[in-house]
């Protein structure tokens, strides 16, 4: 999904690198699935990308299924995913 996106906008593997700082082989990695993308680099890849989390990773996801998915983690799980959600909308909200 994630190379589909990029070639959706046009984008060389190497503007992507260039623009994030990531490694053109740490995409390629990323791109064919077998490594997973810190928090840090997803942001970034959102940014460039100019698309949500849930589109970059393929997640088909209702508020209804997010929130009962939440529900069944255990509650120091729940506290880190609410904080790094947090974060992150405070990230776009700076560069909205």
């Amino acid at each position: 999904m994630i190379r589909d996106i990029r070639k959706d906008k046009g984008l060389l593997i190497e503007e992507v690198a260039a623009k994030t700082g990531i490694s053109v082989s740490t995409l390629g990695q990323v791109e064919q699935g077998g490594r997973n993308l810190s928090m840090k680099n997803l942001y970034m890849l959102m940014e460039v990308y100019e698309t949500d989390a849930n589109s970059l990773l393929a997640i088909d996801c209702t508020p209804d299924s997010l929130d009962s998915r939440l529900k069944r983690l255990p509650a120091d799980k729940q506290d880190y995913l609410k904080k790094t959600f947090d974060f992150m909308i405070e990230q776009a909200l700076k560069s909205a």
